[in-house]
């Protein structure tokens, strides 16, 4: 992670001057937006811009479309958080990028743009080519205190196959299972694979499950971004 400044300058009049060059100062620099976390590290070279008066939230012009971000803290490092679900999915960006920032200097207005995946996911493949994302599950309370069924949504009868009566799923490290797919008024289910996989990886209501499709293996990729916990006492002073 980096950080640049450009500088330039423009003219001001006031009485008795002419032609004062007033500086302003740019800032780019560059943050991993990863596909596990819903979070975007602010980098140390930046926090002297706001230190010791940090903004509660900033705004993110992406593609000509407006987000309010709220600022977190943990431990003594600072987060762009709330917010970053929905630019996620209002966008598509489905998996881990490198996300170019600039802003004015003392600035909570960035315009923001994606510069390219992250190097580990261009060795060898190219994710974006092989595998499609098909849906994403916000995990629910009654979903976990109910033991409610998987209901595939319309977009994935695309990816299933008639005959079959069940999903591969590769939840990682090379480990495959097979989902049963179960018919309920018309609507294809997943039921006890659903259920033993929230409860194998431990998932509480604000979590997500994203679903892909894999072309080239034929098979569905599996994985969870779990809902990120903040420091107790910023949430306390939020409240009051």
């Amino acid at each position: 992670q980096t950080q640049n400044t450009m500088n330039t300058s423009s003219n001001a009049s006031d009485v008795g001057l002419s032609n004062l060059q007033v500086s302003t100062i740019v800032h780019r620099f560059e943050a991993s937006f990863c596909l596990e976390k819903n979070v975007i590290e602010v980098p140390l070279s930046y926090h002297r811009q706001w230190s010791p008066n940090y903004p509660t939230y900033v705004l993110f012009d992406y593609k000509g479309n407006k987000h309010f971000i709220k600022l977190r803290k943990y431990a003594n490092r600072f987060f762009f958080g709330d917010g970053l679900k929905e630019l996620r999915r209002t966008h598509g960006i489905y998996e881990s990028v490198i996300m170019c920032f600039v802003a004015w200097d003392k600035n909570t207005n960035f315009s923001v743009d994606v510069v390219g995946p992250l190097h580990r996911q261009t060795h060898q493949r190219s994710a974006t080519t092989t595998r499609r994302h098909v849906f994403t599950i916000d995990i629910s309370k009654d979903m976990i205190q109910h033991n409610y069924q998987l209901v595939l949504p319309p977009e994935a009868s695309n990816y299933l196959s008639g005959s079959k009566e069940y999903m591969i799923v590769d939840r990682g490290r090379g480990r495959l299972y097979e989902w049963m797919i179960t018919m309920n008024n018309g609507l294809s289910c997943v039921v006890e694979s659903w259920i033993k996989y929230l409860a194998d990886s431990h998932l509480k209501p604000g979590d997500e499950v994203v679903f892909f499709y894999n072309f080239d293996q034929h098979l569905w990729e599996v994985l969870y971004r779990k809902q990120v916990k903040w420091n107790q006492e910023e949430d306390e002073a939020d409240s009051t």
